[in-house]
């Protein structure tokens, strides 16, 4: 069973990966809501955003039914779909990432609980964290949206006891340790991780690893044999390196970072993924000059 962590220098709690794809469908709930795939106006302007080339376009928009049939499908491209070369939503050649649209549209609209829910399900595998000072106000939001119902105490699994009769089994999704974490103390940084991706702290996070090489994309079979034996020796060597410094090291790369993965007040209600979209503006009057604006006038910020 997969897990978020949430690490602190001190300890660590646990989250159920379970609960992380809570998250997500939370946000996937929210977008596909938004994206009212059963008003033939929206259908009609998503339609005109679809690569030629994508499987979206050639569905049938005629006959019985068809609006129901094309919604469904819809509906599941936009949550599993991923082709760079005839993506679902695209202006003048340039993709709009459906993940951070969907990310985007939740932090717009949601309640703390669910901006925090974007957050997390958009940026945990790469480090999202919260400073010390910070850490009581993001307690307090999770505590919140535990005692809504918007995250989950537990489920009830299945369970075959020996006598044969099925019994639920109440399983802990892990939230309450979380919070106990992040309220035991204010100076110490949480930071998150995925358990299939990399932990933290880790060598990539930091200045520990030398630069990648110019012109040598960043694919590890792309470097030749001398490259691979010094990035590899450095690597390991990170390993003979105290807990405590290689906290200091991967933190200083956090801090030193531009890619907004702090959670904090000050950008709370602000902070966006990647290029900053979400479904409104493209079902709004005026959509082509914010995705001029997004897309082509402007570079993204990174999120």
């Amino acid at each position: 069973m997969s897990r978020v962590y949430f690490r602190s220098p001190t300890r660590t709690a646990e989250l159920r990966g379970s609960e992380r794809a809570w998250l997500g469908s939370l946000v996937n709930d929210i977008a596909i809501g938004v994206l009212d795939l059963r008003d033939l106006s929206r259908v009609e302007r998503l339609r005109q955003l679809i690569h030629p080339d994508h499987y979206m376009a050639k569905r049938p928009t005629e006959g019985h039914g068809w609006l129901n049939d094309w919604a469904s499908i819809y509906a599941t491209a936009f949550a599993v779909g991923w082709d760079r070369s005839a993506p679902l939503i695209q202006y003048h050649g340039k993709q709009i990432d459906q993940f951070s649209l969907a990310l985007n549209t939740a932090a717009l609209l949601g309640s703390d609980q669910i901006k925090l829910a974007a957050r997390l399900h958009g940026a945990c595998e790469i480090h999202t964290w919260v400073d010390g000072p910070n850490r009581a106000w993001l307690a307090d939001i999770l505590q919140a949206g535990l005692d809504g119902g918007v995250y989950r105490r537990g489920i009830h699994y299945a369970a075959e006891p020996d006598h044969g009769r099925p019994e639920p089994l109440w399983v802990p999704q892990g939230w309450e340790d979380v919070v106990a974490l992040l309220r035991e103390r204010d100076d110490e940084p949480v930071v998150t991780s995925y358990s299939v991706t990399d932990s933290f702290p880790n060598s990539g996070v930091g200045d520990w690893m030398p630069p990648w090489p110019d012109a040598v994309p960043r694919d590890w079979n792309a470097l030749n044999e001398q490259q691979k034996r010094e990035r590899g020796e450095r690597q390991d060597a990170w390993y003979d390196l105290d807990a405590g410094e290689r906290w200091r090291i991967s933190m200083g790369g956090l801090r030193a970072s531009s890619d907004g993965l702090e959670l904090k007040p000050d950008n709370w209600h602000t902070f966006r993924f990647t290029h900053e979209l979400t479904i409104l503006d493209l079902v709004a009057h005026d959509w082509e000059e914010r995705l001029q604006r997004a897309l082509i006038d402007e570079t993204p910020a990174e999120g």
